[in-house]
């Protein structure tokens, strides 16, 4: 009789703990249990990531992206990997070494590279991108990064067809459209300009930079109304236009109307 109840109290006593071990893991259970936790993270950063609209796309910590009417041709190209502005005598030498010791690792070109071009060495950095490339074809930052190289070296044909291998891999890409739209103005063809302008604000209808863009060029073919409308709405996105827009918006008025 002594050891059934024994036997039977060990019982209660592990259905007990049974219970309450349920009980704690039902709390952390993650709730889709097809889903790794990590991915379940990894989507919410993704999704946090694609609410945020291309004006941010490189930060602000170390560039300005405001244009004025003399400067908004120079794109919004600048390479975001590299923070150096000058020669970095350690950066170069850990780049190197790491090169010279595993010459078919990607990484370190496509690093060199985007210093050289931080410091306006783009000879330099376009070679370092081609090898990137060629060991490593399907990173569209790369031909992003190599055409701008190309594109500050007034090599438009070459960056015109990097920016559209971007658009290849990264079809929702606005950045190199937006490329685009800079280098056909700089050729003097505004309404290939606003073909790629019309692109981006579809993509990114909050991008105040675009329409500025897209003003200019309207602007260009005598296309006043559309111009006001577009910097217009550049102020509207970024109030920091204000001033200098409001002020070409009763030039064309006073002039064109």
């Amino acid at each position: 009789m002594k050891n059934y109840v024994k036997t039977f109290s060990a019982l209660i006593l592990i259905l007990a703990l049974a219970v309450s071990f349920e009980a704690c893991t039902r709390k952390t259970k993650n709730p889709n249990p097809n889903q790794n936790p990590a991915d379940s993270n990894k989507n919410a950063s993704e999704y946090n990531y694609k609410k945020r609209d291309s004006t941010d796309i490189y930060g602000s910590g170390y560039f300005e992206y405001r244009d004025t009417l003399d400067t908004y041709h120079l794109g919004y190209s600048i390479p975001r990997d590299s923070i150096y502005k000058v020669w970095n005598i350690k950066e170069f030498e850990k780049l190197n070494y790491l090169i010279s010791t595993d010459s078919l690792n990607p990484g370190p070109y496509l690093d060199r590279g985007n210093h050289l071009q931080n410091i306006h060495k783009y000879i330099d950095a376009i070679h370092d991108y081609d090898m990137y490339i060629m060991l490593n074809p399907y990173n569209h930052s790369a031909y992003q990064n190599r055409g701008t190289a190309h594109e500050r070296l007034k090599h438009y044909d070459q960056a015109l067809w990097d920016y559209q291998k971007v658009l290849v891999l990264k079809p929702d890409d606005t950045i190199a459209n937006f490329n685009k739209g800079v280098i056909y103005d700089a050729i003097n063809n505004p309404w290939m300009a606003i073909k790629e302008y019309d692109t981006v604000v579809y993509k990114d209808p909050k991008l105040a930079k675009a329409y500025y863009n897209r003003g200019a060029s309207y602007e260009k073919v005598e296309k006043f109304d559309e111009a006001i409308r577009d910097y217009r709405k550049a102020i509207e996105l970024n109030p920091r236009y204000k001033e200098e827009l409001e002020r070409k918006i009763d030039f064309l008025n006073y002039e064109y109307r």
